[in-house]
């Protein structure tokens, strides 16, 4: 069992070696490994620095998600148009796919139209395909308005403020949005 342990702090040391961020977590993970490699020796890892882990793999700090972002702003080629001419296709492909499971349950209303043919005009033709091509337009306009959301959900993570500039603020005598919103509550 030593083994095994031991291995994964080794695999845990090299990916922490290898990586090309070189962010304040990396630095702290190395810490906490350094730590870590120490405590496992002698007593084994205890639940709360495993719950550490998982809060942290689960819930990166704000300046890596931050960073990650800003990657992909900076990014000239992942733009919201490129985005949506990439996904629209797939997604209408898959309004269609749904569309015929749908349509090929055996109480729709293409098998009705298709068993009794005579029965129904070109009108009622006419209104499945408007629906078939409204559908798809407005799955599309959807899928534009989530796109979009996106972004500036984006945008508003890019605008907050993290640990160190907050660390500034306060230095500088500014107060930071919890003392202010605790002295307006109060």
């Amino acid at each position: 069992m030593p083994g095994l342990i031991q291995r994964h702090n080794a695999v845990e040391e090299y990916a922490a070696l290898i990586s090309t961020n070189a962010s304040s977590a990396h630095r702290r993970r190395g810490r906490r490994l350094e730590h870590s490699i120490a405590k496992t020796s002698n007593a084994g890892t205890t639940l709360s620095d495993e719950a550490e882990e998982w809060y942290e793999a689960v819930c990166p700090p704000l300046e890596d998600v931050q960073d990650f972002i800003r990657r992909f702003h900076a990014d000239p080629d992942f733009s919201q148009d490129r985005v949506f001419a990439f996904l629209a296709p797939l997604f209408a492909f898959g309004v269609l796919f749904v569309v015929a499971v749908v349509a090929v349950q055996p109480h729709s209303f293409a098998h009705r139209i298709l068993d009794a043919a005579r029965d129904h005009t070109a009108e009622d033709v006419l209104k499945v395909g408007g629906m078939l091509l409204g559908g798809i337009l407005l799955s599309l306009v959807a899928l534009k308005c989530v796109i979009w959301g996106v972004a500036e959900g984006a945008s508003v993570v890019l605008s907050m403020e993290n640990r160190d500039e907050r660390g500034r603020r306060e230095e500088a005598g500014i107060p930071s949005s919890g003392m202010v919103l605790g002295g307006m509550l109060m």
